[in-house]
């Protein structure tokens, strides 16, 4: 069902067993989510929405690294076919010149201290054309005035995501970390993070080795947030 949203088809699939590396794809979604049940419109042949599923040996608190691998690698997969410089806004949006180009969301399924799998749904806006485009979101074709083959790109974000997954599995976050500071424009910023009906205020001074976010609020005081919505300052 190409309709249907390959997020929860792909938690399906999960809850049966399937191994890890399966991948879902949707042509397109009209029950696409982005994050806290926000409604994201697919239109069909255009974009790429896929959901991998992976079975890491990692603590649940770890997950969110997974979404800062993701960021990278679609950031490395984007370059490498188009050669369009994008960049990664904590914890999950890819962006070209401040407007967004893909999403990623990530479900995890486990118990106290063990990971049983983790979904990971990406959204990027591939030959979508600027009339159905949100006035915040833009198209690798706006940006390069030319279709994009969508296969080479899904290849090649594959390649790097499962190059960066090894790197993670065999040698830990720090080099994953190193990848997303280069891509990120997130540090160095005045931001408000909305979380859980609460906001925090301050300078994103750094990314700490389990993917969350460390806040300088004003009194000095370093606060570290693992997930939210981010709005930056300046």
């Amino acid at each position: 069902d190409t309709l249907g949203s390959s997020m929860d088809m792909a938690m399906e699939l999960g809850v049966k067993g399937a191994p890890s590396g399966t991948l879902v794809l949707a042509e397109s979604q009209n029950q696409g989510r982005g994050r806290l049940g926000r409604v994201w419109f697919s239109p069909k042949y255009k974009g790429l929405y896929l959901s991998l599923i992976l079975r890491p040996d990692m603590l649940p608190t770890q997950a969110p690294m997974l979404t800062l691998l993701s960021a990278v690698s679609i950031c490395e997969a984007i370059k490498a076919i188009t050669g369009i410089d994008a960049q990664i806004k904590w914890p999950n949006d890819i962006l070209v010149h401040n407007k967004k180009l893909a999403g990623i969301l990530t479900q995890v399924v486990a118990e106290t201290d063990k990971i049983n799998f983790v979904i990971i749904g990406i959204g990027i806006n591939v030959n979508n054309d600027r009339k159905a485009l949100l006035s915040t979101a833009t198209s690798l074709k706006e940006q390069r005035r030319e279709d994009i083959n969508r296969v080479s790109l899904l290849q090649e974000v594959l390649r790097r995501l499962e190059t960066n997954y090894l790197v993670l599995e065999k040698k830990g976050s720090s080099q994953i970390l190193e990848k997303w500071r280069l891509y990120n424009i997130t540090l160095g910023k005045m931001v408000k993070i909305y979380c859980q009906g609460k906001h925090i205020e301050g300078e994103a001074v750094n990314i700490d080795i389990d993917g969350g976010l460390l806040i300088r609020k004003d009194t000095g005081i370093t606060d570290k947030v693992m997930a939210g919505d981010v709005v930056h300052c300046r």
